[in-house]
């Protein structure tokens, strides 16, 4: 039952939310012009009555002959100035300056038929009281613009409420819709004024909940959407495939309005939801699978009191490595990056979300083999994180010598660093791209996995840790902003082949499992991640632009470009003599690997040095003798 308090509540939004709704659009100009006339007729009576002490003395029918007058000529100087067209929340000195200039011409209008009438030029019934004439225009000026600067005042006030205040309907109508639709009615900073509930069941239309109209999907149709302002509608159920919902929901999706997530009424039920809770459908459910989750407590020790550096920091993968490393109270954190100004915001995100002990910030690059010693002999890292890379496959094709140099020999040099100063354990980070490559890119990661390897076996101070693992949803460069750019411009969606796929998760499942992987590792090991099963690019392309509201291929289309270089068509996880081993986590496994022979990769690599300095396409020949599993597709170097 609701109480008194609670009908008092929602008789005052049902009433105040569709007035402040009609004040919040902007009005039509004929309107603004009708009211203005109504302020001078209203201006012309109190000027009669204040001329005549407020008796009804005068003669009606010069009154309202007068009047008639005086609307026409209103009309005509209306529409000559038009003091009706600015933008009334915006009233200004020059709309106040056109509504006195307006108002002089009427009033000169009715001076010059007073002066005709007694004169007896027209007939007498036009002789304006020359009070009467100056005092309709003091009035109309006065209330004209003192009106305009009320709704002025008026709109940035409900404005202002505007930014908090949200007409919501909430999807579903279980025990999480009522507790969902309870916190939200009792929210105090997000407002939320709920219209009622969805229910797929016909059976439910009409009936109410907690006061709450329920209305039945079908019902909601576009006349229904066109008289209600709806400014989100609210799932209260786990969802995850959101197609299916967003198809039924798609009168809503088209006029763009938002459909918002809270997780399930057991997560939150103790605390207070937070505008975070509340989100958009997500790159999350673009993979059809619950995402992964990792606790706390199952990485703490790993990293609480140590000295721990992450390379690349600026980076998708290394900006959320530092997030999530900041939550588990490491003892120091340094933060190395060549990119000045995603490195400067990663430091001013830091220090709005108010870190206790702030990272130490070092803008270098790491081919600055000198700067990078003195870094490692500065701060003593325990734990290194190598999230630096090149790693744009179409790139790395055109500019191969940065790809080997970077992705190589800068790596290496990071590695020996790590084992002379003792660094407790250095997490590389891999791709899927190193399987069996078919581009420079991927080539140049496979080799750092031999060298990590080979460190291992020759000493026994520093565990190497390798992490492999797919393509990452939203991070920089991926497929997902491409496609959000080109459906913000209309379309089309590109995509190189129409069966084309990909292993994908998120940046936080991606750091997730590095992090565990990282606990986990006792050197030498490939962590390889269990990503679900591929997804073909040219579905996801599909599934962003029914996400976004829109229609393929009747609102935007897609179109297939054609395979780039080096680019293959199935990506992989394990090379052809690569075999798995279960660990602990499900999410998780290890690659069993073959011996290696680390004098003969040590012989390749010095080759591989000598060449870089001299010519490119040698270098890339010897990588082929280094990697013989590397075959170059749709590439200079086929």
């Amino acid at each position: 039952m609701e109480s008194l308090k609670e009908k008092f509540g929602r008789l005052y939004r049902e009433l105040w939310f569709p007035v402040r709704s009609f004040l919040m659009k902007s009005s039509p100009r004929w309107f603004i012009f009708l009211v203005d006339l109504a302020v001078v007729n209203a201006s012309f009576l109190l000027a009669y009555l204040v001329r005549f002490n407020f008796a009804f003395h005068f003669e009606s029918a010069a009154f309202f002959k007068q009047l008639l007058i005086l609307n026409l000529f209103s009309a005509l100087f209306y529409f000559i100035f038009k003091p009706y067209k600015g933008v009334v929340r915006h009233t200004g000195f020059k709309d106040i300056q056109t509504i006195g200039q307006t108002q002089i011409f009427i009033l000169a209008a009715l001076l010059t038929l007073t002066f005709l009438s007694r004169n007896k030029y027209i007939h007498h019934s036009l002789n304006y009281p020359l009070s009467v004439s100056f005092l309709t225009v003091f009035f109309a000026i006065l209330f004209m613009i003192g009106l305009r600067l009320m709704y002025k005042t008026f709109f940035y006030r409900i404005s202002r409420e505007q930014k908090k205040i949200f007409q919501v309907l909430i999807y579903g109508t279980d025990q999480n819709a009522v507790s969902t639709a309870k916190m939200l009615s009792g929210q105090n900073k997000y407002r939320f004024y709920i219209k009622g509930f969805i229910s797929d069941d016909p059976k439910n239309a009409g009936k109410k909940i907690s006061g709450y109209p329920v209305f039945y999907l079908n019902n909601l149709d576009d006349q229904w959407i066109n008289r209600n302002i709806i400014d989100q509608i609210i799932i209260s159920q786990p969802v995850i495939n959101p197609l299916p919902l967003l198809k039924k929901l798609g009168n809503f999706t088209q006029r763009n309005i938002p459909i918002k997530i809270i997780p399930p009424a057991d997560t939150w039920i103790d605390r207070i939801l937070s505008e975070e809770d509340i989100r958009n459908f997500d790159l999350e459910m673009l993979l059809e699978r619950i995402p992964i989750q990792m606790e706390k407590d199952e990485v703490i020790t790993l990293i609480s009191n140590k000295v721990v550096m992450v390379t690349g920091a600026a980076g998708s993968i290394g900006s959320e490595l530092v997030r999530q490393i900041i939550r588990l109270q490491p003892r120091k954190l340094i933060l190395l990056d060549q990119a000045e100004t995603p490195l400067y915001e990663l430091e001013l995100m830091l220090k709005r979300e108010n870190i206790q002990s702030l990272p130490e910030i070092v803008l270098l690059d790491i081919e600055d083999f000198d700067l990078l010693r003195e870094t490692f002999e500065k701060y003593r890292p325990q734990i290194v994180f190598h999230a630096a890379a090149y790693k744009h496959v179409p790139m790395i094709e055109k500019f191969p010598h940065y790809g080997i140099s970077v992705n190589i020999f800068a790596t290496l040099e990071l590695m020996k660093l790590s084992t002379e100063f003792q660094v407790e354990r250095f997490i590389q980070i891999s791709t899927d791209k190193a399987v069996n490559p078919t581009n420079v890119m991927g080539a140049t990661k496979r080799v750092a996995e031999l060298i990590a390897r080979c460190l291992q076996e020759n000493q026994n101070k520093t565990k190497f840790i390798i992490t492999r693992f797919g393509n990452v949803l939203g991070s920089n460069g991926s497929v997902i902003h491409l496609f959000k750019k080109q459906i913000k411009s209309g379309g089309p969606l590109t995509v190189t082949h129409k069966e084309i796929t990909r292993y994908f998760m998120t940046v936080p499942e991606a750091v997730n499992l590095v992090l565990k992987a990282a606990n986990q590792g006792k050197g030498g090991e490939i962590f390889v991640f269990d990503m679900g099963e591929p997804i073909r690019i040219f579905d996801l392309a599909v599934k962003m632009i029914q996400l976004s509201g829109k229609r393929y291929p009747e609102d935007i289309d897609i179109i297939i470009t054609g395979l780039r270089p080096g680019e293959k068509l199935k990506e992989e996880l394990l090379t052809s003599e690569e075999l798995v081993e279960k660990t602990n986590d499900e999410k998780l496994y290890i690659s069993k690997l073959s011996p290696l022979n680390c004098e003969l990769l040590q012989h390749q690599l010095n080759q591989l040095r000598k060449a870089l300095k001299k010519d490119t396409k040698l270098a890339v020949e010897i990588l082929k003798e280094i990697i013989p599993e590397y075959k170059p597709q749709h590439s200079p170097f086929s």
